[in-house]
């Protein structure tokens, strides 16, 4: 095995590992085993070949406390923004989607607007909210949601579409009997609601105050009704 460390320059990239675990990306640590190449028909060792994986060394400062994420190789992390820079609200829906392909547990996603919005202080970063044509930071937001019905309409995914600010996603059962594994839509409801308090807890200081749902399909209103009088309190947040 042969490793060597690659030195970054500043200002260095904040980067995020698919634990939602946020660091300086201070240097490379490249590691080089040698991999063997076996004989089909006897299994003997007849050659090997090189195979390089790259993992991130993080820390707030580079020395001896730079920690390598030896359970992250470096192209399993998102890259958030550089030292010094601000972000917007792309990075937040790109971070949910790296998040959501990260996890078999879509609850877990959760707690990725509280993760970044920490993340962000430690590190002197600004989330800027969109302005209006006045110049003034743009507050209230509208999510139009997309169903999408499965398994002869009794189940069905529900999502934020393409131009949305923010990211929706769950799948539900529309009806009995229900799939252990699956939520009720009822249960649907309330995990979108919390998401999105989830977002404006997260936010609020930076002018996040409001993420209203819309639909274009008629068939399933009562559902986008019902998910924006669902308080957090009756979220169970």
């Amino acid at each position: 095995m042969e490793t060597q460390l690659v030195r970054l320059d500043k200002p260095y990239n904040i980067i995020c590992g698919p634990d939602i675990k946020f660091g300086l990306h201070l240097a490379t640590l490249i590691v080089v085993n040698e991999k063997p190449v076996k004989d089909a028909e006897t299994g003997d060792v007849v050659d090997t070949y090189p195979v390089a994986k790259s993992y991130p060394v993080v820390g707030v400062e580079y020395g001896i406390d730079g920690e390598v994420w030896m359970k992250s190789e470096q192209k399993d992390c998102m890259v958030i923004c550089r030292e010094g820079e601000s972000v917007g609200l792309y990075t937040l829906k790109k971070l949910m989607e790296f998040s959501s392909k990260s996890h078999h547990f879509i609850d877990f996603i959760l707690i990725v607007p509280g993760a970044l919005s920490m993340a962000l202080l430690a590190y002197g970063v600004k989330l800027e909210l969109p302005t209006d044509d006045n110049n003034c930071t743009i507050n209230d937001y509208k999510v139009r949601l997309e169903f999408s019905e499965g398994n002869n309409g009794r189940s069905c995914m529900v999502y934020a579409d393409k131009d949305s600010d923010f990211y929706f996603y769950d799948y539900f059962d529309n009806e009995p009997p229900f799939i252990q594994e699956v939520r009720t839509n009822t249960e649907s409801i309330k995990f979108l609601s919390s998401l999105r308090d989830s977002y404006v807890r997260a936010f609020h200081f930076e002018g996040l105050h409001s993420i209203t749902f819309i639909t274009k399909d008629e068939k399933y209103q009562w559902f986008v009704d019902k998910l924006n009088n669902t308080m957090p309190d009756e979220a169970g947040v």
